[in-house]
């Protein structure tokens, strides 16, 4: 379809500048445009329709210019006859742009990057609501109109309505119980569902020894505790807390677990099969349902726990019983390990090399005491490597672009978009000054008026095709990152995909989360815009009405 529909705009291209060729190059022409059907590949057919196009447009140009190649041109010759003018080649030049400007929309990476430019707009002037998501809620519907649970799966792990998502999730299960996986995912994002009470038991029993479902049960402890003692201080909160043995209990559980499991591979695969079966086409989406990997309070709940388990240790070691305490300084060492090596996600990393970093100093106080300078150099090299604050950090390597050059090229992709807007607006005006001008009456305003509305035309043709290729080549390495993504599983580059991705959601020049106190500005610079357009189209329209029509006398000629 897309091939066809490229060949089509060729074609259309190329015997549009054969009109409007001189009489000389149109067999030329005419050879070209056989030679078209020739041509291999939908693109190929593209820049060969271009190159023949600049071609006869250079001749034509020539052929106004250069008086010796207009002589013995016959009157009806065609466009380029001796009643030829600018004003028609600047308008069918201009129709020549405008039609390339449409043929990027046949191209995904043009579609996909322009929608991804309008976010920030979107957000801005509250488009979509918090519960709207279209794209995911017709995925669903359709997905469930197929009985397709893995369609369900894939809307599930993104809606941000939680009873919609916990419904697709059942039924996803429903149809296929080996999806069980998805009550963990859908549990992690949104805590506060009633359901994740009957899924805990489930799962446990599916995966025994993952210690995803013990940071998920403290985290809905943290939850109620919340509720319960809204006015209690947050000291007094997090005594309440700690003391809780029900809390103390999950938190045992979870460091003593051997296995850390946030099914993200499994969605991961996942996707590579339902986004193409869909079409399923913007990034942001689909990268979200990638992030989260653990509890929101798993980080603080585990920090938390982890400091007294070291505070047992140093009591037991000024107890001494230096055993006892070596072991509660390893408990906590060896969660972090579980947590770091089967991360997916930077939240889990950080959690673990945190935990880490804290469990080794101790070790290496603990080394220094015992007197053993081999053992406590050892441990402090390894507080310091994974001291999230201090040490190297994995994530940042991730990044081939940079955040630098992901929010420039955002904010060329924004400004492009709007400038396409706007050198449309400007040729819409421009059109029905022209349409307008043709009205019986006014043509000796219209005389006047064209050649402005006409360079104006031609002016915003240009820049709508110069717009529309820097938007293009600006989102074309972001969508083959995607591409790569969901096809082969490569996401060496997605960190410079999701900075760039969340970079659009900000406007240009704005430091992110400023958009909510910048309203009004925008609200008013977009208000002048509005009325100088408006302006401008009075000042263009206002030698229509009331300007008398000129007569010239004709004298009879005499026989």
């Amino acid at each position: 379809m897309l091939a066809t529909h490229l060949r089509q705009a060729a074609t259309v291209l190329l015997e549009s500048a054969i009109r409007i060729a001189p009489p000389e190059t149109r067999e030329w022409g005419q050879a070209m445009r056989g030679e078209l059907n020739h041509v291999q590949g939908p693109w190929a057919a593209v820049m060969w329709a271009f190159g023949a196009t600049s071609v006869l447009a250079k001749h034509a140009l020539a052929s106004l210019f250069i008086p010796a190649r207009r002589q013995g041109i016959t009157p009806g010759g065609g466009f380029f006859a001796k009643n030829v003018s600018l004003r028609k080649v600047a308008l069918v030049a201009g129709g020549a742009y405008v039609l390339a400007a449409l043929i990027f929309f046949a191209a995904p990476p043009f579609r996909q990057g322009l929608r991804v430019s309008l976010a920030a707009w979107n957000e801005l002037l509250q488009a979509r609501a918090w519960n709207g998501q279209p794209q995911l809620r017709a995925l669903s519907k359709r997905a469930a109109q197929r009985h397709d649970p893995e369609g369900l799966v894939f809307a599930a792990a993104r809606l941000w309505d939680a009873s919609e998502s916990a419904r697709l999730a059942e039924e996803a299960v429903r149809l296929d119980p080996n999806l069980l996986w998805v009550y963990a995912i859908v549990a992690v994002r949104h805590a506060e569902l009633a359901e994740i009470q009957q899924w805990l038991p489930r799962l446990e029993r599916w995966d025994p020894q993952n210690t995803l479902f013990h940071l998920v049960t403290a985290e809905s402890i943290d939850i109620d505790h919340i509720n319960k003692a809204s006015r209690l201080s947050p000291k007094e909160m997090q005594e309440g807390l700690e003391e809780d043995p029900a809390w103390q209990q999950a938190m045992a559980a979870a460091f003593t677990a051997p296995k850390f499991e946030d099914y993200l591979d499994r969605l991961k695969e996942l996707d590579r099969r339902v986004v193409p079966r869909y079409g399923f086409s913007d990034p942001f989406e689909m990268l979200s349902g990638e992030e989260a990997g653990i509890p929101t309070y798993a980080f603080s709940d585990s920090r938390r726990f982890a400091k007294s388990l070291l505070q047992s240790g140093q009591n037991l070691e000024a107890g001494g019983d230096l055993k006892g305490a070596v072991e509660k300084y390893w408990a906590v060492a060896r969660f972090g390990q579980v947590m770091d090596s089967q991360a997916h996600t930077g939240d889990e990393h950080w959690a673990g090399t945190a935990l880490q970093a804290m469990a080794y100093k101790q070790l290496q106080v603990r080394s220094e005491k015992d007197g053993k300078p081999g053992e406590a150099a050892l441990f402090s090299y390894l507080a310091a490597k994974f001291d999230p604050v201090k040490g190297e950090h994995t994530l940042l390597k991730e990044s081939f672009f940079g955040s630098d050059i992901s929010r420039r090229n955002a904010a060329v992709l924004q400004i492009s978009s709007l400038m396409m807007l706007i050198f449309s607006g400007l040729m819409v005006v421009a059109a029905s000054v022209l349409i307008a001008s043709g009205r019986r009456g006014r043509r000796a305003a219209a005389h006047r008026l064209r050649p402005g509305v006409t360079l104006i035309a031609l002016t915003s043709a240009v820049g709508l095709l110069l717009s529309s290729a820097t938007l293009y080549l600006t989102y074309r390495p972001y969508w083959y990152i995607f591409q790569r993504a969901i096809l082969s599983g490569d996401r060496s580059h997605t960190r410079d995909l999701r900075d760039f991705l969340m970079a659009t959601h900000v406007l240009p020049g704005l430091a992110p989360g400023d958009g909510r106190y910048l309203k009004l500005p925008v609200y008013f610079w977009t208000g002048v815009t509005l009325l100088g357009i408006i302006g401008l189209i009075f000042i263009l329209l206002r030698h229509f009405p009331g300007r008398p029509r000129r007569t010239a006398s004709v004298s009879p000629r005499m026989p």
